[in-house]
Order: structure tokens, then C-alpha cells, then sequence
């Protein structure tokens, strides 16, 4: 679980560094944020499931591909918008903070995870 938010936040952190206008960058943050709660609440699902019940696996496996598919549009949408301003390590530090304040929320984040998402937003 642990590592897969965190190779999430990384992927989301190495596809996306420039500097843009900051509305836009914590609006787009937000998007990808709320994508990056759903998918960490279907893990969670997923790992509590009965592997007995096929059924709610089958339908836990359908959520996470269809979030996968989000996220990926959702990336390739970021991608068109920002350019060339995604290889600036000034916006990696901008999305990155965006990111973790949008995450703050999501009730499915561990709470270590919270912990540091708020310590790294004070820094």
C-alpha cells in the first residue's frame, strides 16, 4: 500500500515539473489528487476483500482498472496543458506541494502518510 501511493505521488511528482499559474496548477493538483484518494481507498478495499467472494474482487479489480484509465487521461490532459514547463524543477516543487495539500483530505491516506504530507506542506 505503502509503496504504491508512494510510487503514485513519485510518477505524479516526475511527469510533472514546471511553473504555471497557481489556480490552474492546484486545480489540475486537485483533479490528480482526488484520482490518487480513489485508487488508495480501492487498494484498501481490495486488501480487506474475502478472496472468497469473487464477485466484490471482480468488482474491486474493475474500479482500480477504471481509476487507472482516469489517472492516465488525467496525465496525458496535464501533459498538453503545461508542455515544456513540466521538465522545470521549480513546478515539481509547485505540484508537488499542490499535490500533498490536495491529498490532506483523502480519508483513505494512513495516517503516517497524512503526517508527512503536513510536515513536507510546512517546509
Amino acid at each position: 500500500m505503502k509503496s504504491t501511493l508512494f510510487s503514485l505521488f513519485m510518477g505524479s511528482l516526475l511527469i510533472l515539473s514546471a511553473c504555471g499559474h497557481k489556480y490552474d496548477l492546484k486545480d489540475d493538483a486537485k483533479k490528480i489528487g482526488d484520482a490518487m484518494c480513489k485508487s488508495i481507498e480501492v487498494m484498501n478495499k481490495l486488501k480487506a476483500a474475502n478472496p472468497a467472494d469473487s464477485e466484490m474482487v471482480w468488482k474491486l479489480r474493475q474500479d482500480q482498472k477504471n481509476n487507472q484509465i482516469e489517472m492516465t487521461i488525467l496525465y496525458q490532459e496535464f501533459n498538453a496543458k503545461w508542455g515544456d514547463k513540466t521538465k522545470k524543477e521549480d513546478f515539481t516543487k509547485a505540484f508537488g506541494q499542490e499535490l500533498r495539500k490536495a491529498m490532506i483530505d483523502c480519508k483513505s491516506l494512513s495516517k503516517e502518510d497524512r503526517e508527512n504530507f503536513m510536515k513536507e506542506i510546512k517546509e
